[in-house]
Parts: structure tokens; sequence; C-alpha cells
């Protein structure tokens, strides 16, 4: 992220505001010059040895955007905007937040981006019901404001239109209407042309559709069955989350009550999420007023609330 505005010299040379260290020796001393301008920043070339790179291809300046990729030398840079760390927060909290997944968020990130600016369509694989994923996502990328639409079925152009300028979600059910959906979303209009989200629960299920001609971005969700050391964090970051959005003071949360999350066997993301929203109804406002104010009934609250304990046992 970028401080106050003022211009920055970049390079290995003591002289510069943001001194780099390169290994491979191709970095100047002084390689470029970040312009604040009116409307946003510019990196310009002060005639390095090695030009300036910016989204891969060389420059003699250019705008910076969130995400932006800007090659200096042997050293690779990433714009960042308060909203753009928000999204690498949640991309680690949706790949992983080990070092050999880094590789893997930093390609998601660049799929949401293009998904957001582009409408490339994108696939999103993994357990459980993807659906509240790619709402989210659709939330920190494309905001609020716009619509997301679920379809699963009937009238696509309905649907389309709906959707327009925000994301249409489409759980795949079954190839040749996945494949009719996709090609229904490149002919739409490029001006209200939604973002397309694909929900698959296999790679083979997005390679299919991803067969088709054209460009589909592919995220993968790795299994929490893997990311047995991440459910802890998993659990207390998804849980930030859950209680903005409930309007809570707080979780609420027992020592009992994190034992039992971090143990339980969730068939997803979207599980665990579902989960810790009851929990923090519950110990927020009763199971009676809590499955009120999560839309439920006394009953099915009460009876998830057996089930997780049996689950625990199983």
């Amino acid at each position: 992220m970028l401080p106050e505005p003022r211009e920055l010299k970049l390079g290995s040379g003591a002289g510069c505001d943001v001194r780099l260290h390169d290994r491979t020796g191709q970095l100047s001393r002084e390689h470029a010059m970040l312009v604040p301008e009116a409307d946003g920043w510019v990196i310009r070339d002060l005639g390095s040895r090695n030009g300036l790179w910016v989204e891969g291809a060389r420059t003699g300046a250019g705008p910076l955007h969130a995400g932006a990729r800007i090659q200096l030398g042997g050293v690779i840079l990433v714009a960042e905007s308060l909203g753009f760390i928000r999204l690498r927060s949640l991309a680690c909290r949706l790949i992983g937040w080990a070092a050999e997944r880094q590789g893997a968020v930093d390609d998601a990130l660049q799929d949401l981006r293009d998904g957001a600016t582009r409408r490339t369509p994108l696939v999103l694989v993994g357990d459980g019901d993807l659906v509240p994923v790619a709402r989210r996502l659709h939330c920190a990328t494309l905001g609020s404001e716009v619509p997301f639409v679920l379809h699963d079925g009937g009238d696509a152009g309905a649907a389309l239109e709906a959707a327009a300028n925000g994301t249409l979600c489409v759980p795949i059910r079954r190839r040749a209407a996945a494949s009719a959906i996709v090609d229904a979303v490149r002919a739409a209009d490029a001006a209200s042309r939604p973002r397309l989200v694909l929900c698959a629960h296999t790679g083979a299920q997005a390679a299919a559709v991803g067969a088709k001609p054209g460009r589909l971005a592919v995220i993968a969700l790795p299994p929490l069955s893997v990311r047995g050391d991440e459910i802890a964090r998993l659990v207390h970051e998804t849980a930030q989350d859950v209680v903005a959005e409930v309007g809570a003071p707080s979780s609420g949360f027992t020592m009992r009550d994190l034992e039992r999350l971090q143990a339980i066997r969730f068939s997803g993301l979207s599980d665990l999420e579902d989960s810790i929203r009851r929990v923090v109804a519950m110990r927020t406002w009763g199971v009676t007023a809590g499955a009120k104010r999560l839309g439920l009934k006394h009953s099915s609250l009460s009876q998830w609330a057996r089930s997780r304990k049996r689950r625990l046992c199983t």
C-alpha cells in the first residue's frame, strides 16, 4: 500500500526513498519513480538498465491500480490498496496461509481481478456449497450494491438480465446446461454483461466446461481435511465476519465452543461459516431469539445444536 502522496524513488541505491535488494543484480541504483497524480499513482522508468515492466509489458511509464504487478530488475512488486489487502486476506482464508499456497493465492487474485474488470468467467472448485463463497467474493470485488443472482435452472435470459453488471452464479449440475450459460454470457452485451461464476465439486466438472473456446479462470479450494493446522485461524477469521454481518457485539464463544468447532469435520467452508453463524446467534441472543435473527425456526436451531454434538462423537 502506498504512503501519503509524494514522489518516491525506487532502486538499490542508498539515496532511494524505497531501497530494494535484488540478488540477481538486475536492479539499477535509481530504477523508477512513483509519482502521485490527480487520478492516482504513476510509475516511471528512470533510464534503468533492464527497464520497467508493468503487468508483463515493458513500458516507460504507466498508471498503477490495485493488484498491478511491477517488475524492477529481478524484483517483483504488487500495488495494493486497502480493498486489495482485504481481498488477499479473503483469498488466503479460502486457499490457505501456508507458504506453498501463496502462488495459488496470487493466481486467484489475478483471476478475481480479471473477472471483475474483464468479466472473465470464473470456476470455483471445492467441497460443499460454494454459492456462499461466490457471494462473498462478489461483495469483495464488485460490491454489495450490484446484483448477485443464483441461477440453478429456469429462464437463463431472465437470469442474465437480472444479473446485469453484477454476478451470475451457476452451480454445475449438468455439463450441457453449464455450457449453455457460458455461451449466453459470452453473447451478452459487453456493457452490461455479468461476471459468471460456476461452482463445481470436482476438477473434471470444471474441465468439461473449460474445454469450450474462450478463457475460464479456475480457483481450486483445498479440502479442509488437508488444512488441519489452519482450522483454528479459519474459525477466528470467519467469526469476525459473521459478528459484523449479524450485528453481534462479539462471538460469545466459550472455550468449549472453540474446541467443538475445531473438532467438527465440516463438509466445506460454507458449512463451517454456517455453523459459526448459528453458534454466534445462540450465544448472543439464545436459541429462540437467535433462530429468529437467522430466519430459522426454534426447533430447527435446537435440532442443529443436538446434531452438532453428535457429529463430534462420529
